[in-house]
C-alpha cells in the first residue's frame, strides 16, 4: 500500500497512527546503530517511522517526509499525550529531487530525537530553499539572454 494514500487516509478517518502503520519498522537489530545519513530513504523512513511509534514523547511534533510518486509530501506527526495523529499530507516543493533530510553528525535510531528530526528538516528546507534560488537565477539567466 502507498504510503501518502495510507497518511491520507489515516487523517480522513482519524484512525490509529500505530494501527495504520503497524508494519513499519526494522527488520534487522543491526540497523538500530546504524547512522541514519548511511540510510537509504526506505531505510530512513523505517527508521523516523519505527522511532515515532515507539519512542517520540508525549506532546512533541515532528513532519515526516517522504517520496511518492515522484513527489516530495510531508505530514506533521505528533503525540498528543494520549495518541499519535497525523496531519494532512502536504507537496513539499516544486523544485525535482528535494532534499528531504540533512543529518548531521552521526544520529542513528538510538539517539534520535524530536529536536534531531526537527534540525534535520530545517537544513534540509534551507538547502531546498538555495536550489529553488539556484533555478530562479537559470531561467532569468537564459530568458535575458534570449533578447
Amino acid at each position: 500500500m502507498e504510503i501518502l494514500r495510507m497518511l491520507r487516509e489515516c487523517y480522513k478517518s482519524n484512525s490509529s497512527f500505530k494501527k495504520t502503520f503497524c508494519w513499519i519498522g526494522f527488520s534487522k537489530a543491526s540497523q538500530l546503530d546504524k547512522p541514519i545519513k548511511a540510510m537509504n530513504k526506505e531505510e530512513e523512513f523505517g527508521c523516523i517511522m519505527n522511532w515515532i511509534m515507539h519512542k517520540m514523547p508525549k506532546r512533541e511534533a515532528v513532519m515526516l517526509r517522504f517520496e511518492a510518486s515522484g513527489q516530495a509530501y510531508q505530514a506533521k506527526i505528533g503525540h498528543n499525550g494520549q495518541r499519535l495523529y497525523v496531519n494532512k499530507p502536504i507537496l513539499m516543493t516544486t523544485i525535482s529531487e528535494p532534499t528531504l533530510y540533512n543529518w548531521q553528525g552521526e544520529e542513528t535510531y538510538q539517539t534520535l530525537t524530536a529536536n534531531k528530526i526537527r534540525s534535520s528538516t530545517q537544513r534540509a528546507d534551507q538547502m531546498n530553499h538555495q536550489k529553488e534560488q539556484e533555478v530562479e537565477r537559470e531561467l532569468t539567466e537564459m530568458f535575458t539572454n534570449m533578447d
